[in-house]
């Protein structure tokens, strides 16, 4: 009985394995699809910029412009405003 046992441990423990091998094989198939796919999407070594280099941002005007093109600061600085008020 013994021996039967540990037979079937033995199987056991080769089917874990086996299982185990088709995973990593899988993943590894998974891994160059999605490299494939988002090659695009990965950054040239000469395209990051660097943790120093501060990102340049636009005018004033252009981060408070609605957009419609009206500029919230204008429309509460105007006469019309305080009139209607």
């Amino acid at each position: 009985m013994r021996r039967t046992s540990l037979a079937m441990a033995e199987k056991f423990r080769d089917i874990v394995v086996r299982v185990g091998a088709a995973f990593h094989e899988q993943r590894k198939i998974d891994a160059r699809r999605a490299l494939q796919r988002y090659h695009h999407l990965l950054a040239q070594p000469d395209d990051t910029l660097h943790l120093n280099e501060i990102i340049p941002l636009g005018k004033e005007e252009d981060i408070s412009g609605h957009a419609n093109g009206s500029d919230a600061r204008e429309r509460a600085a105007s006469p019309a405003a305080f009139e209607r008020a």
